[in-house]
């Protein structure tokens, strides 16, 4: 986390101009619109803020690096650096440091809530969302869903799934925030890529958060 974190630090201070300052964003306005209400409340109170912007500039690719689910769609069998990713700062926020960066990568595997939960600690809960879902206090959290895609090129490699993470950086976070808010942050934006994806009948995602697996 601390490399990304200091990658997105020097990107979101870079620009063409020390003078240009990205516009603000309403919590319902990132990550392409994906977040539904309970998404932007949980934003909302995760940042203690109502304006934010995004990562300003270009991806390698010379697409905004901006997010759009399509182009973070078309950038899943990529490598990391290569993804299109949702990243928000706090408008005004100085210290480069994302409030939360979401990211979907194709992969052939996913945890099991059985296997996990033999690992788990009070500071982890797990969720019946999608194959496995996994927040870590309010620092971080991870879906995996059904979703079956192929990559383009020669290779056209083909996963049976997508992992859905969000992480967010050392201090940025409210106090009054909860993992429940990351969980109901990546669910919606999960399900938006799914239905872009066109797999939002296979990956199943629910519409409201349930409450975590107590056993």
């Amino acid at each position: 986390m601390s490399t990304a974190v200091l990658i997105f630090g020097v990107a979101a201070c870079g620009g063409d101009s020390e003078d240009t300052e990205e516009p603000s964003l309403t919590a319902s306005q990132v990550c392409d619109s994906a977040l539904d209400s309970s998404a932007v409340a949980a934003l909302t109170r995760m940042g203690n803020t109502e304006k934010f912007t995004e990562l300003p500039g270009t991806m390698d690719s010379g697409e905004p690096s901006k997010f759009s689910l399509q182009r973070s769609a078309k950038t899943i069998h990529e490598s990391k650096t290569q993804r299109n990713q949702c990243v928000v700062f706090k408008a005004g926020d100085k210290t480069g440091h994302p409030l939360i960066d979401v990211d979907f990568s194709a992969v052939t595997y996913h945890p099991r809530a059985d296997e996990a939960s033999q690992d788990e600690t009070s500071e982890n809960a797990i969720y019946p969302i999608g194959l496995y879902a996994k927040t870590h206090e309010n620092a971080n959290a991870a879906i995996y869903f059904k979703c079956s895609t192929q990559a383009s090129g020669t290779a056209k490699k083909s996963t049976p799934y997508i992992s859905a993470s969000l992480t967010s950086a050392p201090g940025q976070v409210s106090v009054e925030s909860t993992g429940r808010d990351l969980i109901t942050i990546l669910n919606a934006i999960s399900r938006a890529m799914a239905k872009e994806l066109g797999c939002a009948s296979q990956a199943a995602l629910p519409s409201q958060v349930p409450e975590p697996d107590t056993s």
